[in-house]
């Protein structure tokens, strides 16, 4: 179970106030996976090993898996950068010693409703 801390969040990524007050739907989900160890360790399994974007991971087990349909809309850019600076904060501040790569997503499809998101950041561990 990891501890999120909102205010050190808030301090280090600046502007993201309205990701956790207005986007709370997405916030909350983010909140919900940090206490799902095993989750988690896929999420990292798939982005130490196979440098997949852990938000990709994210969304797939929340719309393939849970059949939740909150990953089946758009998402406003508050939603989308929001939920990519938690897990820029989780891979850099929590787990520590990551650098960021922006990967290729593309999680649009005009017949489907997809999140919208086109790019997303896979960590990779410093040596």
């Amino acid at each position: 179970m990891i501890e999120f801390d909102e205010q050190d969040f808030l301090k280090t990524y600046r502007g993201m106030e309205k990701f956790v007050t207005e986007e709370r739907e997405y916030y909350k989900l983010f909140l919900d996976l940090l206490q799902n160890d095993a989750l988690l360790e896929m999420i990292k399994f798939a982005n130490d090993v196979l440098c997949i974007p852990p938000i990709k991971t994210f969304i797939i087990y929340e719309r393939e898996f849970l059949k939740k349909n909150v990953f089946n809309k758009e998402m406003s850019s508050t939603a989308k950068r929001g939920l990519g600076a938690c897990f820029g904060y989780l891979y850099k501040f929590i787990y520590k010693g990551y650098d960021s790569e922006q990967s290729w997503f593309n999680d649009c499809d005009e017949h489907k409703q997809k999140t919208g998101i086109k790019t997303a950041s896979y960590f990779i561990k410093r040596v």
